[in-house]
């Protein structure tokens, strides 16, 4: 057995999508149908009653605003939605000067980039963050001659942590039980990405099992506030995060700073371990 950890030059990166990339998805689906978000939540969040699933009852909720309105939601309506859709600053831009950071170090670092969302994928794709992201991993709709008629998979908050454990051991997270191999025991020389070259970006309570299992695991968890103040009252110990950044990753900007910092300190780690390999 090596007496050392194994090179595996890969860093990821996972980031919640709404409030940590862009605005937020709902908001910008509620613009698109003309009614406050306060409103539709009241009309017809709230009016579907107790005993779902949060997130179920979001999609739900949507598609009963459109088919209410006459516009059943669909992938046209998505595409006007988007329009009310930004995503922050920088972000286009930011995956290429964080691979220029990685690979400064040692040119043979790949850096990944993921969105691990419990929002929809259809709107976040219509994003553009595709363009620039690797992957993305949300919940969904089903759709039918172009009109969705249910909600046909959904991330809650809990499986984040399994999402981002199935990540670095590369297991399957695209079954219809994904990501049910999580749990797998898996080689540290057979890792995708091992955990302490991870990183998650979240904004909320809805992040912190994510937050906690990769600072557990020896990754690197950032929270997204607009006003560099997280509150979290249910927030655990082993949930807190290194630090809090605003969402804005241009250049100059104390988030994109704070991510070189993550992405260069797993380079070295990278760099160490290369160094270490048994010849």
């Amino acid at each position: 057995m090596s007496a050392t950890n194994p090179y595996i030059p890969r860093i990821l990166l996972a980031f919640d999508f709404d409030r940590t990339l862009a605005t937020d998805s709902v908001d910008a689906i509620c613009a698109a149908y003309g009614i406050e978000r306060s409103a539709w939540e009241r009309d017809y969040e709230e009016a579907l009653g107790d005993g779902w699933d949060d997130i179920i009852r979001r999609g739900q909720g949507l598609l009963n605003l459109g088919q209410n309105r006459g516009r059943p939601l669909g992938p046209d309506m998505i595409a006007e939605a988007a329009k009310h859709l930004r995503l922050y600053d920088g972000v286009e831009a930011m995956p290429d000067l964080l691979r220029a950071a990685a690979t400064e170090i040692d040119p043979e670092i790949e850096v990944e980039f993921v969105v691990l969302s419990s929002g929809f994928d259809e709107i976040i794709a219509e994003s553009g963050i595709g363009r620039v992201f690797d992957r993305i991993l949300a919940g969904g709709w089903h759709e039918v001659d172009g009109v969705f008629t249910c909600v046909k998979r959904i991330i809650d908050h809990p499986e984040k942590a399994l999402y981002l454990e199935a990540l670095g051991k590369g297991a399957d997270v695209d079954g219809s039980n994904g990501p049910e191999r999580a749990g797998d025991a898996v080689d540290k020389a057979d890792m995708h990405c091992p955990f302490d070259q991870m990183i998650y970006l979240g904004d909320g309570a809805s992040d912190l099992q994510a937050f906690g299992f990769l600072t557990r695991a020896g990754g690197l968890a950032i929270a997204i506030d607009e006003d560099d103040v997280f509150e979290a009252p249910e927030q655990t110990e082993t949930q807190r995060v290194e630090t809090l950044a605003p969402p804005d990753y241009s250049e100059g900007g104390k988030l994109l700073e704070v991510l070189r910092h993550g992405v260069r300190a797993g380079a070295h780690r990278i760099a160490m371990r290369k160094a270490g390999r048994d010849q």
